[in-house]
Order: structure tokens, then sequence, then C-alpha cells
């Protein structure tokens, strides 16, 4: 199945072993992130989460 990243907009082609094959093949709105962006908004949500580094 050929879908394309929500926010990078980057076209992956997913297999029936991908763990969001079977939402984005029930829902075709449902919203699908590639590897990379994954990676990145869970990064940016740790980092938001730390105190903040005295100057």
């Amino acid at each position: 199945m050929q879908v394309k990243c929500s926010l990078c907009g980057k076209a992956d082609e997913i297999s029936k072993i991908h763990k969001d094959y079977a939402k984005l093949a029930k829902n075709k709105d449902a919203p699908y992130f590639c590897e990379q962006c994954s990676h990145r908004v869970k990064y940016q949500a740790r980092e938001t989460q730390n105190p903040p580094k005295p100057m």
C-alpha cells in the first residue's frame, strides 16, 4: 500500500506486516507518520518535558 507522511510528505510503501497497516487500510484518512518524523516528534516531546537549563 502506498502511503504519504502527514508531516514531511514522503511517500512510503508499507506491507501487511507494518504496525499501522490495519488502521490505514480501514480508514484512508488516518494520519501516517514516517519513521523519521515519528522519531523527531518523540525527541521534541521528550526535550520539552526537561526542565530548562540555567544560564
